[in-house]
Parts: C-alpha cells; structure tokens; sequence
C-alpha cells in the first residue's frame, strides 16, 4: 500500500491548522468513544446481517476493543507507522470476511453521526459562543478524518484482494508457463497445502482438471504412439517379408508360365500327331474295310474256281469214258482188223493209233483229274484261308474302328485339353502380371509404412518432450509474505471500526 502521508493527507485537508484541530477535536472525542461504540454493536446485533459476524460475546468484545484502539490511533493525529499498520489490517480484514462495503460505510456513516451529535450536545453546554463558533471547522474535521479513514481501509481491501488474485494468478500462471514447456508432472496445490487463496479454489481445480486430462491424453497419444510404432514395425518387417515373398513368387509364375507355355505347345503338337493319327487310322480302316471286301470277292472267286473244278472233272470223268470206250472200240476194231487179214491190215493201223491216242487220252484225263482234284483241294484250301482272311480283317476293321474311337476321344480331349492349358496360361500370365503389380504396390506400401513410422516416431518423439509423471503439487513460490499478517481478534470484526 502507497504511504505518502502528507501528499494523502493533504488531499484531505489534514495538515497543518486544519491538523491541530484533528488534535483538538480527538480530545473532544476520547470521552465518548465507548458510548459511540455501545450505539453502534447495539445497532448491530438488532440488526441480522450486520449480527452474523458475531457469533458471541467474546468476538463482539475484541472487535470493540480492536476498534477503539484504532480510532484513539486517527483521533491522535500522529498517522504514524502504528496507525497505517491498523488502517491496514482492518482493510485486510474486511476482505478476508468479505464484509460488504454498505455494512461498512452505513457502520462509519452512523459512528460519525453519533459522535458529531454528541460533539454538538458538549460544545453547546460546555463551550458557549465561542464551541458554537468553531464546531462547523471542527466537524469538517472530523468528517475529513473518518473519511481518510475510510479511504485508508478500502485501499488496504483492494491492496489485499490484488495480492490475494496475484496469489492465484502467480499459481496459474506458473502452471500455465509449464505446459508451455511440456511440463504436465505437477498439479497447483490446494489452500491446505500452500497459500493458494481458497476464494479462486474453482479455478485452480479447472486449471487441475484440464492438467490431468491433458495429462491423459498424452499418456494415451504415448501408449498409441509405442504402439502404433510397435505396429508400424511389426508391419514394416512383414511388408519386406511379404515383398521378397512376391518376388520370388512372381519369379515362379514366371517360370511356371514358362513351363505351362511349353505343355501347351507340347500338347498342341500332341494334338496335331493325335489328329494326323487319327487321320492314318481313319485310312487304315478304310484300307481294311476295302481289303476285307477284296477277300470276301477272292472267297467267291476261289469258290467259282472250286465249282469250275468240280465241273472240270466231271468233264474229264466224261472224257475219261470216252478214252475207255474208244481204247475199247480200238480193241474190237483191232479184233475185227485181224479177223480180215491183209484186208484190214490197215484198219488194224488206225485202230491201234486210235487205241494208242485213247490210251493216252485216258492218261492225260487222269493227269488232268488228278491235277484238277489237287487243284480243287489247294482251292478249298486257299477258301478257308481266304475265309480266314477275311475274318481277320472283319475283326481288325471292327479293332480299327475301336481304335478310331478312342483316337477320336484323345483328339477331342487333347483339344479340351489344350483349350484349358491355353485359358490356364492366360490366367498365369495375368497372375503373373498381376503379382508384378501387387509386388510393387508392396514395395511402394512398405515405403509408405517406413514413411508412417518415421512420422510415428517424430510423434512419439514429440510426445516424449512432456513431463506426465510426478504430480506431487509443488508450491510455485507466492509466500505469505507479501501480506501482512491480520491480529486474531481482528479476524471476526464485523464493520471494520
């Protein structure tokens, strides 16, 4: 509090003559201090907001004597060090009670009245012409000082209310410099635990809350960060396992598209020899079929001959008669050419020629029957052969035709075949086209991984720069001292007198 004496106590007109009758009108004065207090705490205790702030006798017997003492002090004139200290402590009273501001000016308002009536009463029995003469200056008086009064007590309840809100504000503004620098680890204490003024109490537990949730989240963005990092890196190793694993699958399906490549020209190529197969078969059994024909017309050839045999010789069986039947005829004419002599000399010639030829011809016959007959039977020989044959054929055309079929199916499940491993080798090729992007799309996620990781740990890092732990309250360093401590028995006063 400012105690530029004269400069303040001029501006109320307390200095020099106006000084001395300070002096003189506190002489005056001193006799009726006690009636003047007896007026007032019986006004007060009639009155129920002014009697609360005395909850016995005791507290209203202090509160008279404290201010007694302090007016005798302002009806000295001496406002020296003792005085201003008083004015002090009632103002810091005041406000540490919270007495409002009417109480106190109608308490001072009242006192004064009093106090000039009476001052009024005395100079009119005691003083005559002269106290009648002088009581207005003396009065002016009085009314300066108790407003000076008044001033020094209000000044010292805003002294003490801006150092009660420094307090507090000197707190929070510590508070509030260190989560500027990430220091989250302290909470402001308490009024039982520093000279926090319990009045802004409300504030200092918001203040504590928004520490304590900041707080929290930071724990939690650390808890998220580790594990958002532990991920990223968990994440960032299977990235690279599964790229080398999507290299060397793309190298496979590119070796097994390769591979299926060739199955399916081989199969092309087993497809064309399978169709020209089955084109040999397919002449094969024309072939059989036509020389199954063949042997079935050699069969009734051969038959033919059999029965052209068989007539054969049954001409040469004819021939044979005749040859017997001339020799026979060549014999009775030979008989009868000898029965003429000489005359028949000569048909006895011609009937052994002519005997001579039927003999002949009868051999010749039986050569020709005995060639015919082996002929007939190396006929139906070479007919059963040729049947045989023929049967043969039959069954290697039905075998043929057998094989044909089964040829036809390996065409047709050649081709399938060869259809499928066609679609198959697209579907690689696009496989492996598609695990190629798929391998760099996991190279570009791996970086984006490294890239996240890398910001994960710029974050944690970050989020490592705050202090959350260690939240014993630790006073900021507002002492008591900048206050001046209040006597006890000025603690209950009620108007402040």
């Amino acid at each position: 509090m400012v105690r530029d004496t004269q400069d303040t106590l001029a501006k109320f007109a307390l200095t020099g003559n106006d000084h001395e009758q300070l002096v003189r009108a506190g002489k005056m004065v001193m006799p009726i201090l006690d009636d003047a207090l007896e007026h007032f705490y019986s006004f007060a205790v009639a009155d129920p907001e002014i009697a609360q702030f005395f909850p016995d006798d005791s507290v209203m017997a202090h509160a008279r004597s404290a201010q007694k003492k302090h007016w005798q002090r302002l009806l000295s004139g001496t406002f020296d060090e003792a005085y201003f200290a008083s004015a002090e402590r009632v103002g810091t009273v005041h406000f540490k009670i919270q007495l409002p501001f009417s109480m106190y000016l109608s308490g001072y308002s009242r006192a004064n009245a009093y106090i000039q009536q009476r001052l009024l009463e005395r100079s009119g029995a005691l003083l005559g012409k002269f106290a009648k003469h002088k009581h207005g200056e003396i009065l002016g008086t009085l009314t300066r000082a108790f407003a000076f009064d008044t001033y020094q007590v209000i000044e010292a309840y805003f002294a003490a209310q801006k150092a009660e809100q420094d307090t507090a504000f000197k707190y929070l503004s510590d508070g509030i410099k260190r989560m500027s620098e990430r220091d989250l680890s302290q909470s402001i204490p308490g009024p039982d635990e520093s000279d926090y003024p319990a009045r802004y109490d409300q504030v200092r537990q918001s203040f504590n809350e928004l520490m304590g949730s900041m707080r929290d989240i930071i724990v939690t963005i650390q808890d998220s960060t580790g594990n958002l990092n532990r991920v990223a890196s968990e994440v960032s190793q299977s990235a690279g396992d599964l790229s080398r694993r999507t290299e060397t699958q793309a190298a496979t399906l590119e070796e097994t598209a390769a591979a299926v490549e060739e199955i399916n020209n081989s199969m092309r190529s087993s497809t064309e020899s399978t169709s020209k197969t089955e084109e040999v078969v397919l002449v094969t059994r024309n072939n059989a079929a036509t020389g199954n024909e063949v042997a079935e017309q050699a069969v009734l050839k051969m038959r033919e001959i059999s029965e052209s045999s068989v007539q054969i010789s049954q001409i040469i069986s004819v021939i044979d008669d005749i040859a017997f039947q001339t020799n026979l005829l060549a014999l009775n004419a030979g008989v009868e050419a000898a029965r003429a002599g000489d005359a028949g000399r000569g048909f006895a010639v011609v009937a052994s020629e002519v005997r001579g030829l039927a003999q002949r011809a009868a051999n010749s016959a039986k050569e020709i029957k005995s060639l015919v007959t082996s002929s007939t039977q190396h006929v139906d020989a070479g007919v059963a052969m040729v049947d045989q044959a023929g049967a043969a054929l039959t069954s290697i055309v039905q075998e043929i035709e057998t094989v044909s079929g089964l040829t036809a199916d390996i065409v047709n499940s050649a081709r399938a075949q060869s259809t499928g491993l066609s679609e198959i080798s697209v579907g690689v090729s696009q496989l492996d086209t598609v695990t190629q992007q798929n391998a760099a799309m996991v190279e570009e996620t791996a970086a984006a991984i490294m890239s996240l990781q890398q910001d994960t740990q710029v974050l944690s890092d970050l989020v490592g720069t705050f202090r959350v732990s260690g939240n014993t309250p630790v006073p900021i360093g507002v002492t008591r001292a900048g206050l001046s401590e209040a006597p006890l028995e000025l603690l209950p006063r009620a108007v402040g007198y």
